[in-house]
């Protein structure tokens, strides 16, 4: 069974989800490649969040803290004060944010090596602490392990993942 299948089977999308993205155009405006695993999941999921908790950035939303661009221009301005007062094992052009949590946490890409998004991993830091945890692969990758409870993130609170996980739609 493939990642992709795995996560069908342990979180089934929302009925009727048909999301249409200009990649191209998204990509030329983030100046970078996406990885392939991101807009399948996009597409087949579309916005909302995992157990009320874990938000994948969008391409577009109503919500502007889960947009992925202006989430990535505000992640850098963050990135780049924090650098001033803790150390953060990877240089800021080599992070983007791919996914928030309710708690302000945000799990990035490590966009390394830059010219092969389908090869990059992930990294998170909590809004309250300094650790960086790593996890080696992708997005859908990482929920799969992190919501089969298979991969705990340091960074998330031990109600996270709930026993049987779900996707929620946001409200309209």
């Amino acid at each position: 069974m493939s990642v992709r299948e795995e996560l069908l089977r342990l979180v089934p999308p929302p009925e009727g989800v048909g999301v249409r993205v200009d990649w191209q155009a998204l990509e030329e405006e983030l100046g970078s490649r996406l990885p392939s695993d991101y807009k399948w999941l996009v597409e087949r999921y579309g916005p909302g969040s995992f157990d009320n908790f874990l938000h994948v950035l969008q391409p577009t939303s109503p919500a502007p803290p889960i947009r992925l661009v202006s989430s990535a221009d505000r992640a850098a301005e963050i990135l780049d004060q924090l650098r001033e007062k803790e150390d953060i094992p990877f240089a800021t052009e080599e992070l983007l944010p791919v996914a928030k949590t309710d708690n302000g946490d945000t799990i990035y890409w490590v966009t390394r090596p830059e010219d092969d998004p389908d090869a990059w991993t992930l990294t998170g830091n909590g809004a309250r602490n300094t650790r960086w945890p790593r996890f080696d692969g992708g997005i859908v990758a990482f929920l799969v392990a992190t919501l089969s409870g298979a991969h705990k993130m340091a960074i998330f609170p031990n109600g996270f993942p709930t026993e049987r996980p779900v996707f929620v739609l946001p409200p309209e």
